[in-house]
């Protein structure tokens, strides 16, 4: 017998989890949280950092970029992290349609965000289509993030390993205002191919001499994805053994 609590409260009722490798085999980060408590912070990083809660995806990530598979501290099911030693990586992005982006911000608590939009108007499904009220101008709608009361860039890409394309999709989230700037030309880009592409993703070193607030005078330094678009991604077509003019050749005695 089953419990039948949902029944009168069906709202109540948790929504069915979908498992992490259901859909990718492995997420690329490009940063990592640093520290414990109220000591942690966030740490940008020069090489990209990928989970994974696949073993064998682990191993190849390791084989191709370099870095040992180690565990992390995380409740999610990719509790598997390679600090790899690969600033760029080739791969494969199916369409433009695999680089999706809005603007979200989330409670202290996290979980869904309490402000969805697309940066004219909300998504959500109580709001959709109304005004969102986000600033005009770029500076302000960044100073409104960083105060934490506004949004920020929610840009996810996913793609393929150009050098194993049969391990599966991987996916690289990021807040970067800097792509967000650059988001429609590699669609673009993406779009003029029309079919799968080779194309980079590439921690680009930034650094630069803070003008004004806490860090005036002082040299900030980070890294920003970067996405480039190459061209059109052709298979290797593995030779078949009646083209191999060996195999028409009797065996040695």
């Amino acid at each position: 017998m089953a419990l039948r609590i949902f029944e009168t409260d069906p709202d109540a009722k948790p929504k069915q989890r979908v498992s992490f490798a259901d859909d990718f085999v492995g997420r690329f980060r490009s940063g990592r949280m640093v520290g414990t408590g109220r000591q942690a912070r966030p740490e940008s990083l020069n090489e990209w950092r990928v989970t994974t809660g696949d073993p064998v995806v682990a191993a190849k990530v390791a084989e191709l970029f370099g870095g040992t598979p180690g565990s992390w501290d995380t409740d999610s099911e990719d509790s598997t992290e390679i600090l790899t030693e690969a600033p760029s990586v080739p791969v494969i992005i199916d369409s433009a349609d695999a680089l999706t982006s809005d603007m979200r911000l989330y409670g202290a608590m996290g979980g869904e965000p309490i402000h969805w939009c697309d940066g004219m108007y909300f998504l959500d499904e109580d709001q959709k289509g109304q005004p969102c009220g986000c600033p005009e101008l770029l500076v302000d709608r960044k100073a409104l993030a960083k105060s934490g009361r506004g949004p920020k860039p929610a840009i996810v890409l996913v793609f393929r390993l150009a050098d194993a394309p049969d391990l599966g999709k991987f996916r690289f989230r990021t807040g970067s205002w800097d792509l967000a700037k650059v988001e429609h030309e590699v669609k673009n880009a993406l779009d003029e191919v029309g079919a799968p592409a080779r194309s980079r993703l590439t921690l680009e070193p930034v650094e630069f001499i803070a003008k004004n607030g806490p860090m005036k005078g002082k040299t900030v330094s980070y890294t920003k994805p970067v996405i480039k678009v190459l061209g059109a991604y052709e298979p290797a077509v593995p030779v078949a053994e009646a083209d191999d003019p060996w195999a028409a050749l009797p065996d040695a005695a």
